[in-house]
């Protein structure tokens, strides 16, 4: 039930940033701090979407070219499932004193740890045996 309500949700933010494309371009980080919010979050939700896109050419390549040894889909989703728990635990903690701009660090921290694990994923298990993913 867990994992439903998480492809569902993550379907809905993957439509929300294409639909603001637009909004995320002019987004900046000055302004109100309620502006800056909204900017930390749709920087978020944008890595998220880039992550996820990643991650599913990851999942694809693997399934369709796995002769038996290298990393399994099952394998990669049972790790990403457990590093977006690290990294939801990991930015929270860091925002554990609250105040106004806990929401933006919140939002900036899994951003950034979205982006850096794009990057891991596809530096790590695109492997030339199983065909490059797209950088």
């Amino acid at each position: 039930m867990l994992k439903i309500c998480f492809y569902t949700a993550l379907v809905f933010f993957s439509a929300l940033v294409q639909s603001s494309e637009s909004a995320t371009t002019s987004c900046t980080m000055d302004g109100t701090q309620l502006e800056m919010n909204d900017c930390a979050a749709q920087k978020h939700q944008e890595q998220q979407a880039l992550f996820d896109n990643a991650l599913a050419e990851v999942l694809a390549i693997a399934k369709s070219k796995n002769q038996g040894f290298g990393p399994q889909p099952e394998d990669i989703q049972t790790t990403q499932d457990a590093w977006l728990n690290y990294a939801e635990q990991h930015c929270h903690l860091l925002i554990t004193w609250g105040g106004s701009m806990a929401t933006m660090q919140y939002h900036l921290c899994m951003a950034d740890l979205y982006e850096q694990h794009k990057k891991e994923i596809q530096a790590h298990i695109c492997h030339p045996a199983l065909g490059s993913c797209a950088q």
